[in-house]
Protein backbone atom coordinates (compact mmCIF):
# COMPACT_ATOMS: atom_id res chain seq x y z
CA UNK A 1 0.00 0.00 0.00
CA UNK A 2 1.31 3.43 -0.96
CA UNK A 3 0.75 6.64 0.97
CA UNK A 4 0.88 10.16 -0.47
CA UNK A 5 1.42 13.56 1.12
CA UNK A 6 0.54 16.72 -0.78
CA UNK A 7 2.16 19.69 0.95
CA UNK A 8 5.38 19.27 2.90
CA UNK A 9 5.10 22.21 5.28
CA UNK A 10 5.21 21.84 9.04
CA UNK A 11 2.33 19.41 9.48
CA UNK A 12 2.95 17.49 6.27
CA UNK A 13 6.51 16.87 7.41
CA UNK A 14 5.34 15.89 10.91
CA UNK A 15 3.01 13.29 9.40
CA UNK A 16 5.74 11.97 7.10
CA UNK A 17 8.26 11.64 9.94
CA UNK A 18 5.70 10.04 12.25
CA UNK A 19 4.72 7.45 9.64
CA UNK A 20 8.34 6.56 8.91
CA UNK A 21 9.76 6.74 12.45
CA UNK A 22 6.98 4.54 13.84
CA UNK A 23 7.51 2.01 11.04
CA UNK A 24 3.86 2.44 10.10
CA UNK A 25 4.95 3.02 6.50
CA UNK A 26 8.15 2.02 4.76
CA UNK A 27 9.63 5.16 3.24
CA UNK A 28 9.75 3.35 -0.12
CA UNK A 29 5.93 3.34 -0.04
CA UNK A 30 5.70 7.08 0.59
CA UNK A 31 5.14 9.64 -2.16
CA UNK A 32 5.38 13.39 -1.53
CA UNK A 33 4.54 16.46 -3.56
CA UNK A 34 5.00 20.13 -2.80
CA UNK A 35 4.30 23.27 -4.77
CA UNK A 36 7.99 24.13 -4.35
CA UNK A 37 9.60 20.98 -5.69
CA UNK A 38 13.03 21.66 -4.17
CA UNK A 39 11.55 21.88 -0.67
CA UNK A 40 10.06 18.41 -1.04
CA UNK A 41 13.21 17.01 -2.62
CA UNK A 42 15.29 18.15 0.37
CA UNK A 43 13.38 15.63 2.49
CA UNK A 44 15.30 12.87 0.71
CA UNK A 45 18.40 13.91 2.67
CA UNK A 46 16.89 12.25 5.76
CA UNK A 47 14.66 9.77 3.96
CA UNK A 48 16.35 8.74 0.69
CA UNK A 49 13.76 6.05 -0.05
CA UNK A 50 10.76 8.37 -0.43
CA UNK A 51 9.43 9.23 -3.88
CA UNK A 52 9.28 12.94 -4.66
CA UNK A 53 6.87 13.59 -7.51
CA UNK A 54 6.21 16.81 -9.38
CA UNK A 55 2.44 16.58 -9.90
CA UNK A 56 -0.70 15.90 -7.90
CA UNK A 57 -1.78 13.52 -10.66
CA UNK A 58 1.28 11.38 -9.93
CA UNK A 59 0.19 11.12 -6.29
CA UNK A 60 -3.31 10.08 -7.35
CA UNK A 61 -1.98 7.46 -9.75
CA UNK A 62 0.44 5.93 -7.22
CA UNK A 63 -1.18 6.17 -3.77
CA UNK A 64 -3.99 4.41 -1.93
CA UNK A 65 -4.16 6.96 0.91
CA UNK A 66 -3.56 10.65 0.21
CA UNK A 67 -3.04 13.39 2.81
CA UNK A 68 -3.72 16.98 1.74
CA UNK A 69 -1.58 19.13 4.04
CA UNK A 70 -2.11 22.60 2.59
CA UNK A 71 -4.05 25.77 3.35
CA UNK A 72 -7.88 25.52 3.22
CA UNK A 73 -8.37 27.13 -0.20
CA UNK A 74 -5.69 24.90 -1.69
CA UNK A 75 -7.33 21.83 -0.13
CA UNK A 76 -10.54 22.66 -1.98
CA UNK A 77 -8.69 23.14 -5.25
CA UNK A 78 -6.61 19.97 -4.85
CA UNK A 79 -9.63 17.86 -3.87
CA UNK A 80 -11.42 19.10 -6.98
CA UNK A 81 -8.42 18.10 -9.09
CA UNK A 82 -8.12 14.69 -7.42
CA UNK A 83 -11.74 13.80 -8.15
CA UNK A 84 -10.83 13.25 -11.80
CA UNK A 85 -8.11 10.76 -10.80
CA UNK A 86 -9.11 8.79 -7.70
CA UNK A 87 -11.31 5.71 -7.36
CA UNK A 88 -13.64 4.49 -4.62
CA UNK A 89 -10.86 2.30 -3.21
CA UNK A 90 -8.67 5.30 -2.42
CA UNK A 91 -8.95 7.57 0.61
CA UNK A 92 -8.29 11.31 0.70
CA UNK A 93 -7.53 12.84 4.09
CA UNK A 94 -7.61 16.52 5.02
CA UNK A 95 -5.71 17.76 8.08
CA UNK A 96 -7.57 21.09 8.41
CA UNK A 97 -10.44 21.55 10.87
CA UNK A 98 -12.27 24.19 8.83
CA UNK A 99 -12.69 21.91 5.82
CA UNK A 100 -15.59 19.68 6.83
CA UNK A 101 -16.12 16.15 5.63
CA UNK A 102 -19.28 17.43 3.96
CA UNK A 103 -17.02 19.77 1.97
CA UNK A 104 -14.79 16.89 0.90
CA UNK A 105 -17.72 14.64 0.06
CA UNK A 106 -19.22 17.36 -2.13
CA UNK A 107 -16.02 17.34 -4.18
CA UNK A 108 -14.89 13.71 -3.96
CA UNK A 109 -16.66 10.42 -4.60
CA UNK A 110 -13.85 8.37 -3.03
CA UNK A 111 -13.44 7.58 0.67
CA UNK A 112 -12.71 10.61 2.87
CA UNK A 113 -11.46 11.34 6.36
CA UNK A 114 -9.97 14.14 8.40
CA UNK A 115 -6.93 13.64 10.59
CA UNK A 116 -5.69 16.53 12.69
CA UNK A 117 -2.16 15.83 13.92
CA UNK A 118 -0.11 17.40 16.69
CA UNK A 119 3.55 18.32 16.55
CA UNK A 120 3.91 15.95 19.52
CA UNK A 121 3.37 13.08 17.07
CA UNK A 122 6.94 13.74 15.91
CA UNK A 123 8.07 12.24 19.23
CA UNK A 124 5.62 9.31 18.96
CA UNK A 125 3.38 10.95 21.58
CA UNK A 126 0.26 13.04 21.78
CA UNK A 127 -3.11 12.71 20.08
CA UNK A 128 -4.40 12.56 16.54
CA UNK A 129 -8.01 13.60 15.98
CA UNK A 130 -9.97 11.55 13.44
CA UNK A 131 -13.32 12.06 11.73
CA UNK A 132 -14.55 9.67 9.06
CA UNK A 133 -16.67 10.31 6.00
CA UNK A 134 -19.85 8.47 5.11
CA UNK A 135 -18.23 6.52 2.28
CA UNK A 136 -15.28 5.15 4.23
CA UNK A 137 -15.14 1.38 4.64
CA UNK A 138 -14.69 -0.32 7.98
CA UNK A 139 -11.42 -1.75 6.68
CA UNK A 140 -10.05 1.70 5.84
CA UNK A 141 -11.24 3.14 9.16
CA UNK A 142 -9.53 0.31 11.04
CA UNK A 143 -6.33 0.79 9.04
CA UNK A 144 -6.17 4.51 9.82
CA UNK A 145 -6.87 3.99 13.52
CA UNK A 146 -4.27 1.25 13.85
CA UNK A 147 -1.71 3.31 11.92
CA UNK A 148 -2.21 6.33 14.17
CA UNK A 149 -1.82 4.13 17.26
CA UNK A 150 1.79 3.51 16.25
CA UNK A 151 2.75 7.16 16.83
CA UNK A 152 -0.08 8.69 18.89
CA UNK A 153 -3.33 8.20 20.76
CA UNK A 154 -6.05 8.37 18.07
CA UNK A 155 -9.37 9.88 19.14
CA UNK A 156 -12.48 9.88 16.95
CA UNK A 157 -14.00 13.32 17.45
CA UNK A 158 -17.47 14.67 16.66
CA UNK A 159 -17.77 17.38 14.01
CA UNK A 160 -19.14 19.87 16.54
CA UNK A 161 -16.05 19.54 18.75
CA UNK A 162 -13.38 19.47 16.05
CA UNK A 163 -12.28 23.06 16.57
CA UNK A 164 -11.96 23.05 20.35
CA UNK A 165 -10.25 19.65 20.28
CA UNK A 166 -7.83 21.05 17.71
CA UNK A 167 -7.11 24.01 20.00
CA UNK A 168 -6.17 21.61 22.77
CA UNK A 169 -4.26 19.04 20.72
CA UNK A 170 -2.76 20.85 17.75
CA UNK A 171 -2.53 24.48 18.89
CA UNK A 172 -1.86 23.61 22.53
CA UNK A 173 1.92 23.15 22.20
CA UNK A 174 2.25 26.67 20.76
CA UNK A 175 0.08 28.18 23.51
CA UNK A 176 2.02 26.38 26.24
CA UNK A 177 5.35 27.35 24.67
CA UNK A 178 4.30 31.01 24.74
CA UNK A 179 3.36 30.82 28.43
CA UNK A 180 6.65 29.12 29.32
CA UNK A 181 8.65 31.68 27.33
CA UNK A 182 6.77 34.42 29.17
CA UNK A 183 7.72 32.80 32.48
CA UNK A 184 11.39 32.70 31.42
CA UNK A 185 11.44 36.32 30.21
CA UNK A 186 9.73 37.67 33.32
CA UNK A 187 12.06 35.66 35.56
CA UNK A 188 15.05 37.21 33.79
CA UNK A 189 13.65 40.74 34.01
CA UNK A 190 12.67 40.37 37.68
CA UNK A 191 15.85 38.77 39.01
CA UNK A 192 18.53 38.95 36.33
CA UNK A 193 18.82 35.16 36.06
CA UNK A 194 20.56 34.18 32.83
CA UNK A 195 17.92 33.44 30.16
CA UNK A 196 19.71 30.34 28.94
CA UNK A 197 19.85 28.92 32.44
CA UNK A 198 16.20 29.81 33.06
CA UNK A 199 15.27 28.12 29.78
CA UNK A 200 17.13 24.95 30.72
CA UNK A 201 15.42 24.90 34.12
CA UNK A 202 11.95 25.33 32.60
CA UNK A 203 12.53 22.76 29.86
CA UNK A 204 13.71 20.21 32.42
CA UNK A 205 10.72 21.03 34.62
CA UNK A 206 8.17 20.55 31.81
CA UNK A 207 9.70 17.22 30.76
CA UNK A 208 9.46 16.00 34.36
CA UNK A 209 5.94 17.40 34.61
CA UNK A 210 4.87 15.35 31.61
CA UNK A 211 6.47 12.25 33.08
CA UNK A 212 4.49 12.63 36.30
CA UNK A 213 1.28 12.66 34.27
CA UNK A 214 2.37 9.86 31.96
CA UNK A 215 3.24 7.53 34.84
CA UNK A 216 0.00 8.57 36.63
CA UNK A 217 1.62 9.76 39.82
CA UNK A 218 -0.82 12.67 39.71
CA UNK A 219 -3.56 14.17 37.58
CA UNK A 220 -3.60 17.90 36.83
CA UNK A 221 -5.51 18.91 39.96
CA UNK A 222 -3.70 16.65 42.43
CA UNK A 223 -0.33 17.74 41.03
CA UNK A 224 -1.24 21.38 41.58
CA UNK A 225 -2.45 20.70 45.10
CA UNK A 226 0.67 18.67 45.94
CA UNK A 227 2.95 21.57 44.99
CA UNK A 228 0.83 24.22 46.73
CA UNK A 229 1.65 23.67 50.40
CA UNK A 230 -0.92 25.44 52.56
CA UNK A 231 0.27 28.92 53.45
CA UNK A 232 3.35 28.54 51.24
CA UNK A 233 4.96 30.65 48.55
CA UNK A 234 3.42 28.70 45.66
CA UNK A 235 -0.06 29.52 46.95
CA UNK A 236 0.73 33.24 46.96
CA UNK A 237 2.02 32.96 43.43
CA UNK A 238 -1.15 31.14 42.38
CA UNK A 239 -3.33 33.94 43.78
CA UNK A 240 -1.38 36.43 41.68
CA UNK A 241 -1.65 34.19 38.61
CA UNK A 242 -5.41 33.86 38.98
CA UNK A 243 -5.71 37.66 39.13
CA UNK A 244 -3.47 38.10 36.09
CA UNK A 245 -5.42 35.56 33.99
CA UNK A 246 -9.05 36.05 35.08
CA UNK A 247 -10.56 34.75 31.83
CA UNK A 248 -8.10 31.93 31.29
CA UNK A 249 -8.21 30.82 27.66
CA UNK A 250 -11.67 32.18 26.85
CA UNK A 251 -10.35 34.94 24.60
CA UNK A 252 -7.95 32.50 22.93
CA UNK A 253 -10.79 30.12 22.08
CA UNK A 254 -12.99 33.02 20.93
CA UNK A 255 -10.27 34.05 18.48
CA UNK A 256 -9.64 30.55 17.13
CA UNK A 257 -13.35 29.89 16.67
CA UNK A 258 -13.92 33.22 14.89
CA UNK A 259 -11.15 32.31 12.44
CA UNK A 260 -12.57 28.79 12.10
CA UNK A 261 -16.08 29.99 11.20
CA UNK A 262 -14.66 32.54 8.76
CA UNK A 263 -12.65 29.83 6.99
CA UNK A 264 -15.70 27.55 6.87
CA UNK A 265 -17.73 30.30 5.19
CA UNK A 266 -14.93 30.82 2.70
CA UNK A 267 -14.72 27.08 2.01
CA UNK A 268 -18.42 26.95 1.22
CA UNK A 269 -18.05 29.93 -1.12
CA UNK A 270 -15.05 28.37 -2.90
CA UNK A 271 -16.91 25.10 -3.43
CA UNK A 272 -19.95 26.94 -4.71
CA UNK A 273 -17.82 28.75 -7.26
CA UNK A 274 -16.18 25.48 -8.37
CA UNK A 275 -19.45 23.59 -8.73
CA UNK A 276 -21.13 26.57 -10.37
CA UNK A 277 -18.48 26.58 -13.09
Amino acid sequence: MNWGIIGTGNMGTVIMNALISSNAVDERNLYVNNRTFLKAYQLKEDHPGIHVVQTIDAIAESCDIIFICTKPKEIISIANQLEKQVSENQCVISITSSITLANLEELLSCQTARMIPSITNRAMYGTTLLTFGNNITEEMKHLLLQTCKLFSEPVEIEEEHVRIASDLVSCGPAFISYLLQLMITDAHEKTGINQQQATELVECMIIGYGKLLEDQYYDLDSLKQKVMVKGGITGEGMIALEKALPKGFTEVFNATHDKFYHEQDNANDWIFQLTKN
